[in-house]
């Protein structure tokens, strides 16, 4: 049965993983304690899980078929990662504004700094030991993690997700507004600069694929049409040819 690289948790730079390993009889021992093995320098944060070895060294007597073997070690694995990323899934998303926060008439609200020691603050109670129960140096695994590529690639996503969801909210407070009732109380050019930020808003949600619904960019639409025919017609064709509607 061979393990790659690709199960164990994306904690590791690729370098320190090795892609291929050789067990062989060692020859000519200078100590007479070695033994036949797999040797390496990295020193382990997690206990060894008994449980999967034990289920493992069975299926092997038994003659399990490789691919069920594969299987159990897959799903072992999947379940860990999961145990190891659920804490980092919860306070990411409390770095999230609350919906309240979200004003129509100012800028989408900015997620808030992701702060090590205050996530570090939140495993114990909230830790990997509510899903897992391997022992072991979970913190300094966690330090590992948030000091490698594999961290920074997986936040840069996640960050990215999030600001699409405000950008998605701030459209959906515009719709809710009535935009008509607004437009009676500020001026001709105050006026257009509104239809020329909702169709920005508009492109934007397009370009960047925002996680906004259908009815919610139709209804950003009819807004937009009825704001330009409350304007005089010379601002009415220029904005009508400026864009989209």
């Amino acid at each position: 049965m061979i393990v790659n690289s690709k199960n164990i948790l994306p904690v590791l730079k690729l370098r320190e993983i090795p892609k291929q390993v050789k067990v062989k009889k060692l020859k000519n021992l200078k100590t007479l304690d070695s033994k036949p093995g797999v040797y390496t320098s990295y020193k382990p944060y997690l206990n060894r899980d008994e449980e999967i070895i034990k289920q493992l060294q069975k299926g092997v007597q038994q003659k399990r078929p490789s691919e069920a073997q594969s299987v159990i070690l897959r799903r072992y694995f999947l379940e860990l990662t999961q145990s190891f990323i659920i804490p980092l899934e919860r306070y990411v998303a409390s770095l999230m504004p609350l919906q309240k926060s979200i004003s129509p008439w100012k800028s989408p609200p900015q997620l808030r700094q992701f702060l090590p020691e205050e996530f570090m603050k939140t495993l114990e109670k909230t830790g990997p030991q509510l899903t897992s129960g391997i022992k072991g140096d979970w913190i300094g695994l966690y330090r590992q993690f948030l000091k490698s590529p594999n961290f920074d690639g997986w936040f840069k996503t996640r960050r990215k997700e999030m600001t699409h969801k405000l950008e998605a909210l701030h459209l959906e407070a515009l719709c809710e507004e009535d935009l008509l009732l607004w437009i009676q109380k500020h001026t001709e050019v105050e006026t257009v600069d509104l239809v020329l930020k909702l169709k920005n808003k508009l492109l934007q949600a397009d370009r960047e694929n925002l996680p906004v619904k259908p009815d919610t960019v139709e209804k950003l639409r009819t807004h937009i049409d009825a704001i330009i025919l409350a304007l005089p017609e010379d601002l009415q064709g220029i904005l009508l040819k400026t864009g989209m509607t």
